[in-house]
């Protein structure tokens, strides 16, 4: 289940109380309730290396306050509403990851600055309610192939930079002269995958692939199975090593593809049955967006695997299994 900081502490008699977010990280972070209970985050350093107020983003629902304490001071991050607490929870641990290998407080205003504005600009563009069982699925086999093989044969700052689907691009992923559509089925249902439109299976670079993920669900106890929270937090443990870069891309995309962390995420797990690759060449059972007739403006599909057998090939950058 997902923790809740905020639930284990007292309220105040005046002011705030607050839990330090971490002993190892090189800043001083705070989860914090005020005399309302309203839910805070603090980021406590000499006064000078704070960002002045006047560089705070706008957040809807979020109220931000630069206290000056004697030659220190905190910046504040407040929530209005508790009901959007797993939102605002994200943020701060978004916060708190791009900031774990600063130690100049300075340099780390800078960064929260930046993040603060990346979620000013991401909020505006979509606000994550619950993913269906459909999107979770879809999400996890993006992840899925991001780790293994992609990243296994480029490394992870190569495989962040790729992943463009939650972008909007029209195949998921993008790596030198390959275009790669991801896509899941559930174990014992007909093998047919939906295709959501002509440019889908029609990629512009000269290799394209279809990669099916068949995925069973399981039981909470199962040792083998996987849920989308758990391989989230994969793949951060990993882009530990990566470029600053690539962690914060990682963040942005699961939110662009209406991710944030939510304890219903983990009660949902999976166990991988199988991984397909197909082959996009002359042939291949596919709706091309050059061929459609002038007028037609979209089309959804259905793929039917069984007819695509002898398609199944994998790109020679493939080495892992």
């Amino acid at each position: 289940m997902m923790r809740n900081p905020w639930a284990a502490i007292d309220k105040p008699d005046k002011d705030f109380n607050v839990m330090l977010v971490s002993a190892e990280h090189p800043l001083k972070l705070f989860w914090g309730v005020d005399t309302q209970l309203r839910y805070l985050f603090a980021y406590d350093s000499h006064f000078a290396g704070l960002p002045p107020k006047k560089n705070l983003p706008n957040l809807a629902g979020i109220e931000m306050y630069v206290v000056q304490q004697g030659d220190r001071g905190k910046l504040l991050l407040v929530l209005q509403d508790k009901a959007n607490w797993e939102l605002f929870h994200a943020l701060c641990s978004d916060l708190v990851r791009a900031t774990e290998k600063i130690s100049d407080e300075h340099a780390a205003s800078i960064v929260i600055v930046r993040r603060l504005q990346r979620w000013q600009e991401l909020l505006g563009k979509v606000r994550p309610s619950l993913l269906s069982s459909e999107q979770i699925k879809g999400l996890l086999g993006e992840l899925l192939f991001l780790s293994t093989p992609l990243a296994a044969a480029f490394g992870y700052d190569e495989a962040i930079t790729a992943w463009r689907g939650p972008e909007g691009a029209p195949q998921d992923y993008s790596i030198k002269d390959t275009a790669v559509e991801i896509k899941c089925q559930s174990g014992g249902t007909k093998p047919v995958v939906r295709i959501s439109s002509a440019d889908q299976l029609s990629p512009q670079l000269p290799n394209g692939y279809l990669v099916v993920y068949t995925l069973a669900n399981q039981s909470k106890d199962d040792p083998g199975a996987v849920d989308l929270n758990s391989v989230v937090q994969d793949v951060r443990n990993k882009l530990t090593a990566a470029a600053d870069t690539s962690r914060e891309r990682f963040e942005d995309l699961l939110y662009l593809a209406g991710y944030v962390t939510r304890e219903e995420y983990s009660d949902k797990k999976y166990t991988v049955v199988s991984v397909r690759c197909y082959r996009l060449k002359d042939g291949f059972p596919r709706i091309v967006s050059s061929e459609l007739i002038p007028g037609v403006e979209s089309v959804t599909y259905d793929v039917r695997l069984d007819r695509c057998a002898e398609f199944q090939a994998k790109p020679d950058w493939w080495t892992v299994s």
